[in-house]
């Protein structure tokens, strides 16, 4: 080869990986806007990837089966995800913006004392001082909440492509599959053992904290409805967040909830709420914890408490709630490169 047939090679080279770069660049900003919806329909199709497959091998054979059984199945997660999702954040606006308004006219009283029989008096008698510092806690609150609400046609878009994607990752799981096994070549075999201590991992992580929890907030709402407590989805919508995260428990929302109706029963009357709530989140919201994830979780690999941990709060700031499903799944997915990296060293 010549001087000047090699420096065309290299100019060639040189200008197919700028070019290269240059369009991988401009599709990540094109993407970018939806980056989240995607990453959430992957994580939807991986989690209803069987029960895409039961109902595909269920139909009849032909080439509608996959349309159809992709179809029943993103229906089937709008009805068991999508829309309980919408429900509970409408429901958390309202009750958000009626607990912020009992709030401010609270916070109107001149002296804020509430009169508590000693010994509480001289601990929460007089809140005053504390007067500006939550009408400016609550004031950030809301004003999140009114930027949550302008994002609804945004947020109603991201759906609509979370929904769209999630029908072709479950119609096309078999070509994406040979894709990234011609994009990333390993050995024979190899995949499969990827793929199934990964699936074992996530399903591990997934269905032991996050089904768990979610059954936890909705135990925990039934609750808070059967004494009354005011905004009790606000309150169920917490327990489920909180018993989500690692080396935490519904407990953390629950017991103070009691203490306090336990203080206003002594005073007002009405102690059965405060004694009702003791025994229902004992032997039940925190007792489901004990009982329902061995089962649930049963043979599946464990994953330390640390990665789950971060994994959920890094999750929720990155990507807000989808993170919650997303973060976990992607420090799964560190985990299980780290142990690769090891076997094969």
């Amino acid at each position: 080869m010549s001087e000047n047939e090699a420096r065309h090679a290299a100019y060639s080279r040189i200008a197919t990986i700028i070019f290269a770069l240059v369009v991988l660049a401009l599709s990540f900003l094109v993407v970018r806007p939806f980056l989240v919806a995607l990453l959430s329909a992957g994580a939807l199709a991986y989690i209803f990837y069987p029960v895409y497959k039961a109902l595909a091998q269920r139909l009849p054979a032909g080439p509608p089966r996959a349309v159809i059984a992709s179809a029943l199945t993103c229906l089937l997660i709008c009805l068991i995800v999508l829309f309980p999702v919408v429900f509970v954040t409408v429901t958390l606006a309202g009750e958000a913006r009626a607990g912020y308004a009992f709030l401010q006219q609270f916070m109107a009283g001149p002296a804020l004392n509430l009169n508590f029989p000693f010994p509480f008096a001289e601990l929460f008698g007089n809140l005053t001082p504390v007067k500006e510092l939550v009408l400016d806690l609550s004031g950030t609150a809301i004003d999140w909440l009114q930027g949550a609400l302008k994002t609804i046609p945004n947020i109603a878009l991201n759906i609509f492509i979370t929904i769209f994607s999630t029908y072709y990752f479950l119609k096309h799981g078999g070509d994406l599959y040979r894709l990234l096994q011609e994009f990333v070549p390993l050995p024979a075999g190899r995949y499969q053992q990827i793929i199934a201590r990964f699936d074992d991992l996530s399903r591990g992580v997934i269905m032991g904290q996050v089904v768990v929890g979610l059954v936890q907030g909705v135990l925990a709402w039934l609750g808070f409805v059967i004494i009354g407590l005011p905004n009790p989805v606000l309150w169920g919508f917490l327990t489920a967040i909180i018993s989500i995260i690692p080396l935490l428990g519904a407990a953390l929302v629950w017991f103070p909830i009691f203490l306090v109706l336990l203080a206003q029963g002594i005073y007002f009357g009405g102690v059965w709420r405060a004694v009702f709530l003791f025994f229902y989140g004992v032997f039940v919201v925190s007792l489901i914890d004990n009982l329902l994830k061995p089962k649930i979780v049963g043979g599946h690999a464990k994953i330390h408490p640390l990665i789950v941990l971060i994994g959920i709060l890094g999750g929720l700031q990155l990507f807000g709630l989808p993170g919650i499903l997303i973060g976990p799944l992607v420090l799964t997915c560190f985990d299980l490169m780290v142990e690769i990296y090891k076997e094969t060293l």
